[in-house]
């Protein structure tokens, strides 16, 4: 006769064995931090996105070049972006952009070898076109990136993280070809593992390229004034969602979930946010389309699969000519670390500089406001 007690612990032990096997896997929940009042719809859910900025900060050192006070023009010729530094301050910042953009490639990945003057490498057009840019966004976007004084500001180390060309960029979407016998499909990457990759590049075009009206939400019972294509209002939602990947928040950093639309109930950060869709919309039509023209966009979408047009040594995590976004500062924490402090020691972006409305043109249907 069996004895029931040994089959009721291997019974058990089966049940338990396929329990802990089967069931689903549960994740424990993230930590919240509120923004605002209790119940103010404020709660910020993730697990510490500061301590990610916090841990990417670079020692600011700065290169030991031996001072020289006379004027850059009159020591190096062809010097077109910073005539209005002296011979120290000017080879203090070349070194430096080096190690901040291209340090495995060196000097020779803007210049011909032999001959620096020469402006036959279309790299150090697009490199004084960057420095124009970084200058305009210190003078010009304070109110967004912080004073040069407090330890804000932008580099070229910002954005680069020592590669020639920035981790987090996107490229505008080549035309869909139309069905005969259906209307224009989605292009949604349902295989991505982030948001970036799921969405498509249209809303990016919509509101950090084009000045596209975010109406998406009414104030009363009875909508007025609203956007009627309802292609540009999912466009707005996927920018935010994107646009919330790229800083590593939830809405609620910015926006009160139960009224998104009211700025009354809104914390401080949508304002800091407008002025930093504002900022990236404006590089994005003065400087970076024209800068197409220099560095031909060499792929139009980040998940197709097309030849690279730049060479081997211009080599990155990417290789073309992009735009950017908020992750291109970002690079998924609500206030980016990298590159912090690294302004200060460097004159030649702490000023706009004679040379810089010269340098980057217009592009036809843009403005410079």
């Amino acid at each position: 006769m069996l004895r029931l007690g040994p089959l009721l612990v291997i019974g058990g032990a089966i049940a338990f064995v396929a329990l802990i096997t089967l069931a689903p896997r549960w994740h424990a929940p993230l930590p919240g931090r509120q923004l605002g009042y209790r119940a103010s719809s404020l709660v910020q859910f993730a697990p510490d996105p500061w301590q990610k900025a916090a841990q990417t900060v670079p020692a600011p050192t700065l290169p030991v070049i031996a001072d020289d006070a006379r004027p850059a023009t009159s020591v190096y010729h062809n010097v077109k972006a910073l005539t209005d530094l002296n011979a120290g301050d000017f080879m203090r910042f070349q070194s430096a952009m080096t190690a901040w953009v291209a340090p495995a490639q060196g000097c020779g990945f803007c210049h011909v070898a032999g001959d620096y003057a020469s402006d036959a490498n279309p790299a150090k057009t697009a490199a004084r076109v960057m420095i124009a840019m970084t200058r305009h966004i210190n003078t010009t976007w304070s109110t967004h990136v912080g004073s040069v004084a407090s330890g804000g500001g932008v580099t070229c180390f910002s954005c680069h993280e020592g590669q020639p060309v920035p981790r987090d960029i996107w490229f505008k979407a080549p035309p869909q070809p139309q069905s005969p016998m259906m209307g224009r499909g989605e292009d949604w990457n349902e295989a991505a593992t982030t948001v970036h990759g799921f969405f498509p590049n249209e809303g990016y075009e919509e509101y950090l390229l084009e000045a596209t009206p975010g109406l998406a939400q009414s104030e009363t019972d009875h909508p007025t004034g609203q956007a009627s294509n309802l292609v540009v209002v999912k466009r707005l939602y996927e920018m935010m969602m994107q646009m919330s990947d790229d800083m590593g928040v939830n809405c609620g950093f910015c926006h009160n979930s139960r009224a998104l639309f009211d700025w009354s109930q809104s914390t401080p950060m949508r304002w800091v946010g407008l002025g930093g869709i504002r900022m990236t919309r404006e590089i994005n039509r003065n400087y970076l389309i024209p800068l197409a023209g220099v560095i031909p966009e060499s792929r139009l979408r980040l998940d197709l699969n097309r030849p690279f047009s730049l060479p081997a040594r211009e080599q990155g995590w990417q290789r073309g000519n992009g735009l950017a976004s908020c992750g291109t500062c970002h690079h998924g924490a609500p206030i980016p670390a990298v590159g912090a402090g690294l302004v200060k020691g460097f004159p030649a972006l702490m000023s706009v500089g004679p040379q810089t409305q010269a340098q980057v043109r217009t592009p036809a249907g843009g403005s410079r406001g």
